[in-house]
């Protein structure tokens, strides 16, 4: 407990300049701020807390308390030393719906931690109790939750949960799998977990392949894939597969829409991939890899793809009574399109 406590009054020093630190890596303090969106990353920055004030402190108390019920004085009681002096953790979940009450209780304990007490305050946005969080900014070692929505943010993302676990994966299978399990980073983690777990070396495609391959979203963008490289056949094998798994012809149509937009601005396109990335909405390495399909493509024959799609996407939309048949028969359209 004691080294626990001279661990804590040591960082109270240093949290003030410990802005946006990583979850992978903070280390316990007397307060700190979980202060962004994303749930994935707090769950995981409340492990790595908690795990590592048991390993000094094995009688931990772990209290959440719930900011928008919290009632006056409740959090200064749950922060004082107990009968039996065992270390506290406390998680204040909701700071943007808080009470007049507790907001008043943190400043306070902001003014004067209490001795062997870790309160984890929990921000995901809003101006409620901005002289609070302003204070929290300014004192508590802040862990960053941002959202992470853009592929670029995924890639990133893995890059450095595998630079913390020692492992490698290949570009091409961490571009599959955030279209397989990136949905949510909670999925996206959780799936490079079970990578991380089952396979030995280095994470290859076909590793991705077997273990998430059958993903809504794999499974659609493989389709478009295969129908806008001219394989139709492969196209056709992997939609009916798809379907009769459970995957919607609106999803397929999604997916052969994104990739006939990327197609047909890159088709006549004399400069550099990266530079149409923002306006489309793509990462670079998504661009570049549509410039190679984009190669095969005539500006006329993207033009037609395009309408394939808008005409298969309404009829699997409700304009038909086979949208199955309807995206199969788009399928066929763009796969007999390509070549210059």
């Amino acid at each position: 407990m004691a080294a626990h406590r001279q661990r804590q009054t040591a960082q109270r020093g240093r949290s003030k300049a410990a802005v946006g630190e990583d979850f992978r890596t903070v280390e316990p303090a007397a307060l700190m701020l979980l202060k962004g969106p994303e749930d994935y990353v707090a769950a995981r920055a409340m492990d790595r807390i908690r795990g590592s004030l048991r390993e000094s402190a094995p009688e931990l108390e772990y209290t959440r308390l719930d900011a928008s019920q919290a009632a006056a004085g409740e959090l200064g009681t749950l922060a004082s030393p107990s009968l039996f002096g065992e270390d506290r953790l406390i998680l204040v979940e909701d700071l943007a719906q808080s009470t007049d009450a507790l907001i008043s209780d943190a400043l306070a304990l902001l003014a004067e931690p209490s001795d062997g007490a870790t309160v984890v305050f929990r921000h995901t946005g809003g101006n409620r109790g901005k002289k609070l969080l302003d204070a929290l900014n300014s004192q508590a070692v802040v862990i960053d939750c941002s959202a992470v929505k853009s592929d670029a943010e995924k890639m990133d993302f893995l890059r450095r949960e595998l630079q913390a676990s020692g492992r490698q994966m290949r570009p091409d299978a961490a571009r599959a799998l955030i279209a397989a399990a990136g949905g949510t980073l909670s999925d996206l983690g959780s799936a490079l977990r079970q990578l991380l777990r089952d396979v030995a070396g280095e994470i290859t495609e076909e590793h991705v392949d077997t273990y998430h391959g059958g993903r809504v979203e794999a499974t659609a963008f493989k389709v478009a894939d295969a129908a806008f490289d001219g394989r139709r056949d492969a196209a056709t094998r992997l939609y009916r597969h798809a379907v009769a798994t459970g995957v919607s012809p609106i999803a397929v149509t999604a997916a052969l829409a994104r990739k006939a937009r990327q197609v047909a601005a890159l088709v006549d396109h004399r400069g550099s991939p990266d530079a149409l990335a923002s306006a489309l909405g793509a990462p670079p390495w998504q661009l570049r890899q549509a410039a190679e399909t984009a190669r095969r493509w005539q500006p006329q024959r993207a033009a037609a793809a395009l309408e394939a799609v808008a005409r298969a996407d309404a009829e699997a939309k409700g304009a038909s009574r086979t949208p199955e048949f309807a995206v199969e028969r788009a399928l066929w359209v763009i796969a007999g399109s390509t070549g210059r």
